[in-house]
């Protein structure tokens, strides 16, 4: 037969293998399409819990503290020596007299600030803005190294806490993932061996009359495929519906959460989900078959 003959003849008895066991290949579809859902909502959780945190890390400065006596020539002295220090984006200047005025308007209607206290308390501090927030704490400890800084301040710490969440979840999201992958694959190899097992005499016959275990093995591995697509399609289909509803009502509920809306990177994981359905059902229509080839 020709190559064009050969796929035809591959593809009509993948669809025919579907047709002998019905419920058992709807059975598989559908475990298929759950899993490739629940990995599919695995990868866009962890883009935006990653998300989530580029966002803290971008917002995150270093807020230093200087003599309250500091004169505005020396002032602009530091701030330029804390500009020209290695990792620091920007440093912006905020004298205790700035800082008591934003103070007491923002504070002026819920406290009567002339009973509690007379004179301004605030310190002059500088914002120190880092290019990377992974270099933050060593810029931190070089800061505070200087002798015109008194002290040194960052919420590193619950930074450091976030991440080490966002890591937690995906090392055990994708153990889990790991392990419902293997049960699925499972499921499919199981499934397509029922064709298999239906089919064993002619398998045999082919065998005798010198068909290649490529020429035997195609049917089953296209089969596999068509129930992987047919997963992957429907699992795309209800992250699609599922992401966009729950993405608007993510937003208009919590509108500071940077929630992933960027086109290109959804498509990518949508398109990664579909794939990874192809992929399962390829290996587990390979799998079904080729123990009995070898045994024919």
């Amino acid at each position: 037969m020709s190559k064009a003959t050969d796929v035809e003849f591959f593809i009509i008895e993948a669809i025919r293998g579907i047709g002998r066991s019905p419920l058992m290949s709807f059975v598989a579809i559908g475990i298929v399409t759950v899993t490739l859902t629940i990995f599919g909502f695995f990868l866009l959780g962890v883009v935006n819990l990653g998300n989530v945190v580029s966002g803290m890390a971008a917002k995150l400065d270093l807020t230093c503290y200087v003599d309250r006596d500091l004169a505005p020539r020396d002032a602009a002295e530091l701030q330029l020596k804390l500009s020209k220090m290695e990792g620091v984006e920007k440093v912006t200047y905020y004298s205790k007299d700035d800082s008591w005025k934003s103070f007491k308007q923002d504070y002026s209607g819920k406290l009567e600030l002339s009973e509690v206290v007379s004179d301004n308390p605030l310190p002059n501090t500088f914002a120190v803005k880092v290019r990377n927030p992974e270099v933050l704490p060593q810029v931190a400890k070089n800061i505070s190294q200087m002798s015109e800084i008194d002290e040194v301040r960052y919420s590193g710490k619950l930074l450091g806490q976030v991440k080490h969440f966002v890591d937690v979840i995906r090392l055990a999201g994708f153990v889990f993932v790991l392990l419902l992958f293997f049960a699925t694959l499972l499921i499919v190899v199981n499934t397509i061996r029922l064709t298999v097992l239906a089919r064993e005499t002619d398998i045999y016959i082919m065998k005798l009359v010198g068909a290649t275990g490529s020429f035997i093995r195609w049917p089953f591995v296209i089969e596999g495929i068509l129930i992987g697509v047919a997963g992957g399609i429907l699992a795309v289909v209800l992250l699609r519906g599922s992401y966009d509803a729950l993405a608007f009502k993510i937003a208009s509920a919590f509108p500071f959460l940077p929630v992933v809306s960027d086109a290109f990177l959804l498509n990518f994981i949508f398109i990664s989900v579909a794939l990874c359905g192809t992929v399962l059902g390829m290996i587990g229509g390979y799998i079904s078959v080729s123990r009995l080839i070898k045994n024919a």
